[in-house]
């Protein structure tokens, strides 16, 4: 992806006592005032909102090298408007972690520390602090450095082994999409990044939520086999969806007394029209546009079950 540089010349007419010309400065100044995406500084010096602009990315950890003995690895963290997303390298799986990030202040205003959050049916519990985040700019380059420190609770066997991974890092900012550095307020790809919540699926003119809400009550078994259902589950009250401006696509699962379930894949537009989307790397589901507005979006996947329009999938979302 192309970075993001701007250039804007300002002209200063000067009068210096001399017919001799001055040289004006060039100074640069972002044009792109939708996405900030390259934001600089001393999160400890700055207030809640100038430093949720300074960790707003996605933040490569892959190249970390402090793989536990348990096989646990940071592959990255991203923050959004409103929420994060946690991804570790679990014994070569992904496994990943999102929910609303806290920005804890001093008694000045400024931010001391960023508490991540998930819900467990209904209560809040931080997963991970981080402090001394700074973030600097190199040659065009982003870089960040940070303390974590991790506290993921039982019941997350998945990730519990990964509490280890605590200390110092230092990462670089992966490259936004090529439209996050373009979008104007009233495309469809400003529109479209942002939490996304759940309200409806239907299919074959059915409602079919209930199901989706039950997703992490089942256990995902060989493509030959059903999915077994986890007795006693109770299914979650709450999926949101994230879309990202660094092509992230992040569904997760609240409420279930199974934990926080998330999944995450990356995102595309399928061509320049932003009329459908693909939501994995091998482009195989493709999601369509029916109604996208800042508040509400209404979206179609076509299932191949059968040819015509019988079997479309229609989710609708809703967001603040």
């Amino acid at each position: 992806m192309k970075k993001l540089l701007y250039v804007f010349s300002i002209i200063l007419v000067v009068a210096c006592g001399s017919d001799d010309p001055v040289t004006p400065p060039t100074v640069e100044v972002p044009t792109n005032t939708v996405f900030v995406l390259n934001a600089t500084g001393t999160v400890a010096e700055k207030s809640p909102e100038e430093a949720k602009k300074i960790i707003y990315g996605k933040w490569d950890l892959s190249e970390a090298q402090r793989l536990m003995a348990n096989s646990c690895a940071f592959n990255f963290i991203e923050f959004t408007d409103d929420v994060y997303v946690m991804s570790f390298i679990v014994s070569g799986v992904n496994e990943s972690i999102s929910g609303a990030y806290v920005l804890n202040e001093d008694a000045d205003g400024t931010v001391s520390s960023v508490d991540l959050k998930v819900d467990m049916e209904g209560e809040e519990l931080t997963v991970a602090t981080l402090t001394d985040i700074v973030v600097t700019e190199t040659n065009g380059t982003l870089s960040a450095t940070f303390n974590i420190v991790l506290n993921i609770p039982e019941g997350y066997e998945d990730y519990e082994i990964c509490n280890g991974l605590d200390g110092e890092y230092e990462c670089d900012k992966d490259e936004p999409m090529d439209e996050s550095t373009t979008a104007s307020a009233d495309s469809n790809h400003t529109k479209i990044v942002r939490t996304w919540v759940f309200e409806s699926k239907f299919q074959f003119n059915e409602n079919s939520s209930d199901e989706w809400y039950l997703d992490p009550c089942f256990i995902q078994n060989d493509d030959d086999e059903e999915d077994t259902f986890i007795d006693g589950c109770t299914g979650s009250t709450e999926i949101k969806v994230s879309i990202s401006a660094y092509g992230t696509y992040t569904i997760t699962w609240n409420g279930s007394n199974q934990g926080v379930k998330t999944e995450t894949d990356v995102w595309e537009w399928s061509d320049a029209s932003q009329t459908a989307f693909y939501v994995d790397v091998e482009k195989e589901t493709l999601i369509s546009i029916d109604t996208l507005t800042e508040t509400t979006a209404v979206f179609t996947e076509d299932d191949d079950v059968e040819e015509g329009t019988g079997d479309l999938i229609t989710y609708t979302f809703s967001a603040n």
